[in-house]
């Protein structure tokens, strides 16, 4: 688990315009990494950065990447599916193009194809190239070449781009090469048992030796110049002109490291312990150690790196420091062994970065991130070198406007008074009495300071016009009634009507009507209303909105007062809240108040005690008090919030136990400021925040006061944010070449995704590189086409999408600091949401090809089937024509229908009687007639009947009653049930629908002639 700790580390640095030596005290913060955090082992063998800002660790359990808030890692060994790739990793590499290059504990070597985010070997392709091994230290130029020794075959040159390999072979004959080093010019030199050579990268001639007979164990370049150390002890230099030099012949042999530092100083270790220092101009050596614990594994050769300005040296056989130029001291940093609780002083590894940050992994395992404060934010004390420790409590403070003159109390009963770099100290009343503990100042319109005290009631401070004051000192006196109701006072306001209104803890609320105290308080004792006799009598804090409402704050709530002018009395309250939640307003969440302030806008904030930061947003229908509320659950440092004011932005600034807060009302988001930023372990007070007459911020603690210049945290020229997509998923997996076949590149590198389908649900992950200001940055995001407006990003940062419609959008994700909002980066990627397979372009494809298909099916079987009948005979058969195919069919219905037409009146009609002129059964004849006809015998004579009444209903005019006999039906009434479920209306509704849609005749009483007579 991660565990963070606030560690103090003493160094000695030299300051340049003196000659004394000072001790300064440096704070960091410290995290501790684990695999209970995600990393994939707690042995850690390397650590590099890339270009991007990642952080990489090389681990006895494959390849981790670090973006400042997850581990991102690369399986090794066989769960990794890559032939002969081990699990342990002994060194990391990266190259221009951000591929990160491993030497395995086995010797072999494998790369990161950053576009793919495959692992792969650097041998691929060569006949036998999966057993190709380097027992010596890969070396990256700064062209991106990199060169690989390997063992019995030669120097290998490679580079990969854009997931190619590019590699020329050198072979070595009768050339050992311990190491190969290159200089900004470009050459390439090789370090070998018999001198230093130099390799032509073009022609692949290896020439020039030099210092021959020298096995050179330890070479570095810098400014164009070769630095080397020997098996024989010696340290050589070879410049630009080829000249060469001997610099030093040690006493010790074997020079392990060297290093050229940017001070024109040489380090080395040799077989001993330590490290040691040597100045080439003078050939002056020193040896440092340190007092080390037996390590569980010795690590050989010293290790060192310089960023801003510092050397830090790991040692040969235990040791880690930064050197003090000023002292020629290499000094412990958090790791000296006489503190158990400090780090171990023996690394495995260690990485410097800029801007403080420093990442190391010791022999205790796991990764360390030391991030050294930058004390932005400065902490004051007025009394230095007091003794008594509310000499330095702040909880009042006031500046004049109008002169500038700060004025600032303490809880020791003091009354500071800066005026132009004069400091006036008032401990003392008119009477020459102590103030007492002073807990608020107010100043009202015409100038008078009001000075709130607990224990020692209130005085009124006026100018007395020689440059002092002259105080008037109100405290509770039980015989007169008009008397302030108690010396515990905690703050004062003025109303719009210069009335002075008085908090007290205990005593209630207490006004003097226009400032006058010519005739005493009004408060409990007198006329105030029965509510604040009852309750609300430990009133901490007030202030006065916009229609002249005093808001009281109190331990129980917040009660509202107003004064009467005619009655002479005060009217109070309690404030009304909303009993419901919606969305995110709701009641207060604690009715311990602590601070209630008005912002420019009217809005009346309020600090509670445990209940987080609360808004006053609205009232509800019933008149309740609605109230936007702000707590540890929206991501604040603590819900016990000490003290509110507001700068000239409209943005709000608060306190909780020990941090300092700043909160963005537009865009929702808060800044937390923290011991990264200068703010110690020391509480804040309550009620001891203001903005100053220069836009500083002021806020008092139990130990002195900060201030906080906002233009301190504003983005720093030079820098950026290094904002990165981290990590693409799709229906919440990880998406990857390495890991799924979704696509053959890898997508946070990109600039463009397609998903796979429309209902993919898809995310980003996102973050700041730049680590040492990761802590302060904000992040908002939006899929541009389809969100109207930007998203806060929340702790996860990351951005979820899903049921998005299909189209093309462009996903976006800014950072930036709170402070300087307007400097931000932004990282985007198309994204192409398919539409759903059956609205597809392929989709559509496929149905015109059917329908088209279909139509011309359809077309071709109509024309088949026209030729057929114009072959076939064809006889209408109720109300559907019938074709036939065999002649005899044809002749067998025929006769049938003729034999009907006949006998269709007759009422009797039996199938025997049709069967007289068929030589087929009543089986075969019955099964005849309905594959011919696809009616039944019964049913083609009913059908044949009902023809017969159509006609008779459409041109005549008999009865239906005499249509029934007609036509074989025995009974009406049947007749006219089977006409309705044939028809689906009664034979009297046909006529009257048949004859409404025919010409009215032009002699109604024409009676027409029957079916039979029409017929002939």
């Amino acid at each position: 688990m991660k565990k963070t700790a606030i560690i103090i580390i003493t160094s000695i640095l030299a300051m340049t315009a003196i000659n004394e030596i000072h001790a300064l005290d440096l704070k960091a913060k410290l995290s501790h990494y684990s695999t209970k955090d995600g990393l994939a082992s707690n042995a850690i063998s390397d650590i590099i950065t890339d270009k991007y800002g990642y952080i990489w660790l090389a681990t006895y359990n494959g390849l981790c990447r670090y973006d400042g808030y997850s581990f991102y890692n690369y399986s090794t060994g066989l769960r990794s599916n890559i032939s002969d790739f081990h699990n342990r990793i002994l060194q990391i590499h990266t190259d221009p193009e951000g591929n990160i290059w491993m030497r395995m504990y086995d010797n072999r070597v494998f790369v990161l194809d950053r576009r793919t985010d495959k692992i792969i070997s650097a041998f691929q392709g060569i006949n036998g190239g999966y057993n190709f091994i380097t027992t010596h230290k890969i070396t990256v130029a700064p062209n991106g070449d990199v060169y690989v020794i390997v063992d019995n075959n030669g120097l290998y040159r490679i580079k990969l781009k854009n997931s190619k390999f590019i590699r020329k072979n050198y072979p070595l004959v009768n050339i050992n090469v311990n190491s190969v080093v290159c200089d900004n010019s470009g050459n390439v030199w090789l370090a070998t048992d018999n001198g230093i050579m130099q390799l032509d990268n073009k022609t692949g001639k290896i020439s020039n030796r030099c210092f021959g007979g020298e096995d050179i164990t330890a070479a570095t370049c810098k400014e164009n110049k070769l630095y080397a150390g020997t098996m024989s002890g010696k340290i050589l230099c070879l410049d630009n002109k080829r000249q060469r030099k001997l610099i030093k012949q040690l006493d010790e042999k074997h020079v392990s490291s060297i290093y050229a530092d940017n001070n024109g100083l040489l380090w080395f270790s040799t077989e001993k312990q330590g490290v040691s220092r040597l100045n080439p101009a003078t050939g002056d050596v020193k040896d440092f150690t340190q007092i080390v614990t037996i390590p569980d594994i010795d690590l050989n050769g010293g290790m060192f790196c310089e960023e801003d300005g510092i050397l830090w040296a790991r040692m040969n056989h235990g040791g880690f420091g930064y050197y003090d130029r000023q002292a020629d001291e290499i000094r412990y940093f958090h790791n000296n062994p006489d503190n158990p609780w400090n780090l171990s002083n023996t690394l495995t590894t260690y990485l410097p970065m800029p801007h403080g940050v420093i990442w190391m992994s010791t022999i205790r395992r796991g990764l360390e991130k030391l991030e050294l404060f930058n004390n932005q934010i400065s902490r004051y004390k007025l009394e230095p070198n007091a003794t008594n420790y509310d000499a330095n409590e702040i909880r009042a403070i006031l500046q004049d406007k109008k002169s500038g003159k700060l004025f600032i109390g303490s809880k020791a009963g003091k009354l500071y008074i800066f005026d132009n770099g004069k400091r006036t100290v008032i401990d003392k009343n008119s009477e020459g009495e102590n103030i007492g503990r002073i807990y608020h100042l107010m100043q009202n319109h015409n100038g008078n300071i009001w000075i709130s005290t607990k224990g020692n009631g209130l005085y009124r401070m006026t100018a007395d016009g020689n440059g002092g004051y002259n105080m008037k000192h109100f405290c509770h006196n039980e015989k007169n009634r008009q008397s302030i109701s108690s010396d515990n006072v905690y703050c004062t306001a003025e109303d719009k009507k210069s009335n002075i209104w008085v908090a007290t803890f205990g005593g209630g609320i207490n006004m003097l009507p226009g400032g006058n105290d010519g005739n005493g308080f009004i408060n409990a004792n007198n006329t105030v209303s029965d509510i604040q006799n009852k309750l609300y009598r430990r009133i901490r804090t007030l202030a006065v909105d916009n229609d002249g409402l005093v808001w009281a704050g109190t331990s129980d709530g917040i009660i509202l007062f107003n004064y009467n002018a005619k009655t002479k009395k005060i009217g109070s309250t309690q404030l009304k809240q909303t009993k419901n939640y919606n969305g995110n307003l709701g009641p207060l969440e604690s009715y311990d108040i602590i601070q209630i302030a008005k912002a420019k806008d009217g809005r009346m904030w309020i600090a509670t005690n445990s209940g987080g930061l609360s808004r006053a947003v609205q009232k509800d229908k019933d008149g309740g008090w609605m109230f936007e509320t702000y707590s540890d659950k929206n991501g604040l440092p603590s819900s016990e919030i000490k003290s509110i004011t507001f700068d000239n932005k409209g943005t709000v600034w608060f306190t909780t136990e020990q941090t300092i807060c700043s909160f963005y009302p537009e865009k929702q988001q808060f800044a937390i400021f923290s011991s990264l930023d200068g703010i110690g372990d020391v509480s804040c007070s309550e009620c001891a925040a203001t903005q100053l007459n220069n836009g500083q911020l002021f806020f008092g603690t139990l130990d002195g006061y900060y201030l906080i210049d906002r233009k301190n945290f504003s983005m720093p020229k030079n820098e950026d944010l290094k904002l990165k997509i981290t990590n693409f998923y799709i229906n919440s997996e990880i998406v990857s070449p390495r890991l799924n076949d979704f696509y053959d590149y890898y997508i946070p590198d990109s600039n463009y995704v397609k998903l796979p389908s429309r209902s993919s649900a898809f995310a980003f992950s996102f973050a700041s590189l730049s680590h040492h200001l990761q802590h302060r940055v904000h992040y908002q995001y939006m899929l541009e086409g389809y969100d109207d407006e930007w998203h806060n990003a929340d702790a996860t940062h990351m951005a979820s999408f899903y049921d998005i419609p299909a189209g093309t959008y462009k996903f976006k994700v800014k950072a930036f600091l709170l402070e300087s909002p307007d400097k931000y980066e932004i990282a985007e990627i198309t994204v192409k949401v398919p539409p759903y397979f059956w609205a597809s372009t392929v989709a559509l494809w496929i149905y015109i090809i059917l329908i088209v298909l279909g139509c011309g099916i359809y077309f071709w079987m109509r024309k088949k089937r026209k030729i057929n009948l114009e072959n076939m005979k064809v006889i209408k058969v109720g109300p559907q024509e019938v074709a036939f195919k065999h002649d005899d069919d044809y002749e067998f219905v025929k006769q049938l229908l003729d034999w009907l037409e006949e006998h269709y009146t007759d009422a009797n009609i039996k199938i025997e009687n049709m069967l007289e002129n068929s030589s087929l059964s009543r089986t075969s004849f019955y099964n005849k007639v309905k594959s011919l006809t696809g009616l039944s015998p019964k049913e083609l004579i009913s059908d044949f009947r009902l023809k017969k009444a159509i006609m008779y209903l459409e041109n005549s005019n008999i009865t239906i009653q005499e249509i029934a006999y007609k036509t074989g039906f025995n009974d009406p009434v049947y007749f006219t049930r089977t006409f309705k479920m044939k028809m689906g209306m009664t034979p009297t509704k046909y006529r009257e629908d048949a004859r409404s849609k025919k010409p009215a005749s032009t002699n109604r009483n024409t009676v027409e002639a029957s079916p039979d007579e029409q017929e002939q």
